[in-house]
């Protein structure tokens, strides 16, 4: 796909030995500004993260760097390599095939929740809905690929939010930063915007089974995208 990423126009303040003015651990800022930067592809699949590199890239110290390093090695986006620091693993097939196993169940059963939400009356989880199909269009319009990713991810995150069932928020609250990763890596076809579309006014119109099938075939169709994006599936 087009690559119309842009570095981050925040970056990250130094670090004062506790969390930012927020309240945000500081190790939780460094894990989530590397994340990003594995996502836009700022660091690439393979490249290898020296410690100090990344601690004054962000403006920290060492320590909170060290922990988010830690952290992602045991999520499974870092890789530890002998005697020399980490680096960003490499998506396999089996990754990627994995992930769409537990999130088609997941996104089809939020997108039926969020179809009787919108029947029982709910309209500010729809607002913001449509307000992540706009951003997704104005995005693509200015070819803002990373703008445009993030805006199809806060478009599923809004839709299980607007389910109302918060073991199924957390639950899809794990995969987040997988999703956010392949849907970077992947193509963005115009075609997946209007599949949003679809799904979009058959939430807004309450119609739970049908909202439920659009978002079946979108997964599907999803993954058939990322598999060649990534693999070269034909």
């Amino acid at each position: 796909m087009t690559d119309g990423r842009r570095a981050d126009a925040t970056a990250a303040t130094p670090d004062s030995g506790a969390g930012d003015k927020a309240g945000v651990p500081m190790g939780t800022r460094a894990r989530e500004a590397v994340l990003q930067r594995i996502v836009d592809r700022r660091y690439a699949q393979g490249a290898r993260l020296v410690e100090r590199e990344v601690a004054e890239e962000l403006g920290m110290s060492r320590v909170p760097v060290r922990e988010a390093l830690r952290a992602l090695v045991s999520e499974g986006l870092l890789e530890l390599l002998p005697h020399s620091g980490v680096r960003v693993r490499r998506l396999e097939r089996a990754d990627v095939e994995h992930l769409y196993e537990v999130w088609e169940p997941l996104t089809v059963q939020a997108s039926r929740l969020a179809a009787r939400a919108r029947a029982a009356g709910d309209t500010e989880g729809l607002a913001t809905l449509e307000a992540a199909l706009h951003q997704a269009e104005r995005a693509a319009a200015a070819d803002e690929a990373t703008r445009e990713v993030a805006a199809h991810t806060a478009f599923h995150e809004s839709m299980v939010a607007m389910a109302g069932n918060p073991l199924l928020a957390r639950t899809m609250e794990q995969l987040s930063w997988q999703l956010r990763l392949v849907f970077g890596l992947r193509e963005e076809p115009a075609h997946m915007r209007a599949q949003h579309a679809e799904m979009y006014r058959h939430i807004a119109a309450g119609d739970a089974e049908a909202a439920a099938a659009s978002t079946l075939l979108h997964v599907r169709d999803s993954r058939a995208v990322a598999l060649r994006s990534l693999f070269g599936d034909a």
